[in-house]
């Protein structure tokens, strides 16, 4: 059973040292990073994901009220969010270990998080995610799980860097 927990001093040593295949290193930040991005970024929710007992893997989301102005992080570019007047979840990242890839923890834990959200912010409509346009595999787990694109693509500053700019197909999971 997938649930989440909150990062704390007995596992985070654990949770940076979860570790992307070879071919997905680059389309996300590793959990360090993540980390101390949601220490500055207090908005952003940190969290464990396990899998029973065992630390399995990291995923990074925020809740955004309606009208709330936030100011972004890195790479979140400038763009204005159109939520037709509704809550939502930014799901910003999610991530599994190596280890455990390949036997449907992926998709069991992007579907628990979705019911996870919903339990924690009842009023949210929907769940917003963004995958870069190359990312093939993504695309596909995120269409069989119910993410419709809205066809608006962002382009974001790529962390780190001062002019590398990547794009970002946004995709929604509606209740």
């Amino acid at each position: 059973m997938i649930i989440f927990k909150e990062v704390t001093p007995d596992n985070f040593e654990v949770v940076i040292n979860l570790r992307l295949r070879d071919d997905q290193v680059g389309f996300l930040e590793n959990n360090l990073y993540s980390l101390a991005e949601s220490k500055v970024f207090d908005y952003l929710e940190p969290r464990a994901i396990y899998n029973d007992d065992e630390l399995i893997g990291f995923m990074l989301y925020y809740f955004q009220p309606d009208g709330v102005v936030r100011r972004m992080g890195p790479g979140e570019g400038s763009h204005e969010i159109h939520s037709d007047g509704q809550d939502y979840v930014y799901f910003k990242r999610l991530m599994l270990d190596e280890e455990f890839q390949g036997q449907g923890l992926g998709r069991a834990s992007m579907e628990a998080a979705a019911e996870y959200f919903k339990e924690q912010y009842p009023s949210i409509s929907f769940v917003e995610l963004m995958h870069y346009l190359d990312n093939d595999t993504g695309a596909k787990l995120y269409e069989y799980l119910g993410y419709e694109s809205t066809g608006e693509v962002r382009r974001t500053l790529r962390p780190g860097t001062e002019d590398e700019y990547d794009e970002e197909l946004v995709r929604r999971y509606y209740y």
